[in-house]
């Protein structure tokens, strides 16, 4: 519609008055035939706006007109100056562009209208922007409406409740554009808010709140490429809200922004599918991230991410297919050098892929407690590297939040792999499922090489046959376990060489179940390690319980000697050892092999007397020179003489009956075999044999090899 602005319509005239009289020119109860609203010309209001006429007054609160249709662009572009007073279009139909790039408007409300396209570069708004309840005009399936606010400056708050921003299906606009802007007070995408393409906040700095809650932000595509809502760099200085049946469909990407105040996306929904759903790699949230009862559908990635308080996530629901049958999972949660100065709450959380925390520091504790994480044939749970300050826990909570059962569930691996906790390590209604990593039939559960400051705290660990517990090079101050239920089934082999701990604090602590855990490290084919064996011997020394410790190391030597590790011979003087001397810790082996050796003597004394082959130095029987078991004791004692060999020696009387032998040659008289010549060689047999029992009953009884304190 041309405008001549000789010639005003008598609603334009309506418009003047109301505006001189610093009303608002309602045309609510002047519609036409079908509903038609009353025209007025974008040309007229600009004119208006501009104050080209002296005669047409705008008195504050400026230029309000409710339930009109605008006809024509509104061209209000490089309108700045002084300013435009503030504009109030409620209620209207806007079919052509509105343009204020480069303007400068006291106020501008579009709250209720019907538009097709806004474009603001680099506007300035002295007071608020509302364009609550905005919506495209065109029906039938063809409505479009984009705003383009780049680079813009308000003063006040962007209010876009319930509004209604959608780009045409072939275009690659954004449907709300923000790059850039400054804006002064909070920005409210919320309750009703609903875009269909980009919305794009990159670089924008909010001096308040960002508040999207109930808000829905589609922009999904096939490629999982798009995105639905990018603040990336972006700065917030009070809250960054998401929560509160918040939608959002297509990626998120707060990439490298800042976030003063927390970052709530409690009870939200995130869908990207094989993609980025939540973006947040080198974002600083200065004060929590909370999440419970989110649900993602897509990875969530906190790469670099620092946050100041708590990172909450009790209850969410994070899944990350990898194929579209969701038969194989990716990396769920992307958590690679995330800083967290409060805690790291997963407790009763459900997540399917790898949650992966991999040089992660959490200043708090990090809590798995009744979250089921699932990722059959990977590791679902992998944090090498980690720092802990506090306690690192698979316990139910307190408060028996467990919302998939009474219990912590992994399927697949967790691996803890020199992670270094500052409190306790503890699990409890803990089950461990397989199948894991690198083929493994069983669930693993790895901390090889952890280091925990305070105690390792197990029990009720339910577990598959061939589950793999792996705690080789570990250590922590205290092991407070129950020993037949917190390391899985009796068939779960136990990775314990170098596993180091200060002392046991189990209540029912006994050698006997300690030395079949300790055994179950121990596989057919692979080299013995003495170690777990050893250190158990040592802490039980340290804690004062030195015939427990002696038990367990005697153990260790017979596992030692039934390895065969050390060969044949070896093997054969370390059983001999080990049966008469218990390896230098058994005095109850060493007292009855004397006893043994004794009394075979005292019968091969009597023997060889009966046999005419013990004879005096003057040839006769021996008969009663001697006392046998004094004799016995003199022939084996090295060191002591008892005067009994002195009286008689292995000889032969004259009628003595004692085996020829076989005669070596003609020309000499030695034999072979001859009865004199046997029992001399028994006689220095037993001599030796004897020393070298004596000096075993030496060792063992001076407890040179029992266990000492490290």
């Amino acid at each position: 519609m041309a405008f001549d602005a000789n010639d005003l319509s008598p609603h334009e005239h309506f418009v003047v008055d109301r505006t001189s009289a610093g009303e608002i020119a309602d045309f609510s109860a002047m519609g036409g035939p079908g509903g038609a609203k009353p025209a007025v010309r974008a040309g007229f209001l600009r004119k208006l706006l501009l104050r080209l006429d002296a005669s047409w007054a705008i008195r504050t609160p400026g230029v309000r007109i409710k339930g009109a249709r605008i006809e024509g662009v509104l061209d209000l572009t490089d309108c700045s100056g002084e300013g435009l007073p503030a504009l109030s279009l409620t209620e209207c139909e806007i079919p052509e562009l509105v343009d204020l790039s480069h303007a400068r408007l006291a106020r501008l409300s579009l709250n209720g209208s019907r538009l097709t396209r806004l474009i603001a570069v680099e506007v300035q708004i002295d007071g608020e922007l509302d364009l609550c309840d905005v919506a495209p005009i065109e029906a039938g399936g063809r409505e479009t409406f984009t705003a383009k606010l780049r680079g813009a400056r308000i003063d006040g708050d962007v209010l876009a409740r319930g509004a209604k921003f959608a780009r045409p299906a072939d275009s690659k606009d954004d449907a709300l554009n923000l790059q850039g802007a400054e804006i002064e007070g909070n920005v409210f995408l919320r309750e009703g808010f609903d875009a269909f393409g980009p919305v794009t906040l990159y670089g924008a700095r909010i001096k308040g709140s960002l508040d999207c809650s109930g808000g829905a932000f589609l922009n999904r595509s096939d490629d999982a490429s798009a995105s639905a809502l990018i603040a990336e760099t972006a700065r917030i200085e009070g809250d960054a809200l998401l929560r509160a049946q918040f939608k959002a469909e297509g990626e998120v990407w707060f990439m490298g922004a800042t976030i003063s105040g927390n970052l709530d996306i409690s009870e939200a929904s995130f869908r990207n599918e094989f993609g980025y759903a939540l973006m947040l790699a080198n974002a600083e949230i200065e004060g929590q991230l909370k999440g419970d009862g989110v649900k993602i559908a897509g990875q969530l990635t906190l790469q670099n991410t620092s946050i100041a308080h708590n990172l909450d996530l009790r209850g969410a629901e994070i899944v990350h297919r990898s194929t579209p049958r969701g038969e194989t999972f990716g990396r769920a949660v992307d958590a690679a050098s995330v800083r967290v100065e409060g805690g790291a709450l997963l407790q009763g959380a459900n997540i399917k892929g790898e949650l992966f925390l991999a040089d992660a520091r959490i200043s708090g504790y990090l809590a798995f407690g009744g979250g089921r994480y699932i990722n059959p044939g990977q590791w679902a749970i992998r944090a090498p590297n980690a720092r802990v300050g506090s306690n690192l826990t698979f316990t139910l909570p307190e408060n028996g939040f467990a919302p998939h059962g009474q219990k912590t569930v992994v399927e697949g691996g967790c691996k803890l792999a020199r992670v270094r906790i500052g409190g306790k390590l503890a699990w409890s209604a803990f089950e461990l499922r397989g199948p894991g990593p690198d083929r493994a039939k069983g669930g693993v559960f790895s901390f090889t090489d952890a280091n925990v400051d305070g105690a390792i705290e197990a029990a009720a660990l339910t577990t598959q046959q061939e589950t793999l517990i792996d705690a080789s090079g570990a250590s922590c101050a205290a092991l407070d376990d129950d020993v037949k239920t917190g390391w899985g089934a009796e068939t779960v082999r136990l990775g314990l060489d170098g596993f180091a701990y200060g002392r046991i604090d189990s209540q029912s602590e006994h050698w006997r179940t300690r030395l079949a855990w300790l055994k179950r490290s121990r596989r057919e084919g692979e080299k013995f390690s003495p170690q777990p064996f050893t250190h158990a011997a040592a802490t039980y020394a340290r804690m004062g319980r030195r015939e427990d410790a002696r038990r367990i190391q005697l153990a260790q030597h017979d596992l030692h000697t039934l390895s065969g590790a050390a060969g044949p011979f070896t093997w054969a003087l370390s059983s001999l050892f080990g049966m008469i001397a218990g390896y230098g810790l058994a005095p109850i082996r060493v007292v009855r092999a004397l006893v043994i050796f004794l009394a075979l003597g005292v019968f091969g004394v009597l023997a060889m007397n009966e046999q005419g082959a013990l004879v005096t130095p003057q040839g006769r029987a021996c008969n009663g020179a001697v006392e046998p078991t004094l004799y016995a004791l003199d022939v084996a004692l090295p060191v002591i003489d008892l005067g009994q060999e002195g009286r008689c020696a292995p000889g032969r009387t004259a009628r003595a009956e004692l085996p020829q032998g076989m005669a070596v040659s003609e020309t000499n008289d030695w034999r072979l075999f001859e009865g004199v010549a046997l029992w001399r060689w028994a006689h220095a047999l037993y001599a030796m044999l004897g020393a070298i029992l004596t000096g075993l009953a030496i060792v063992t009884f001076s407890g040179i090899m029992k266990p000492k304190d490290e």
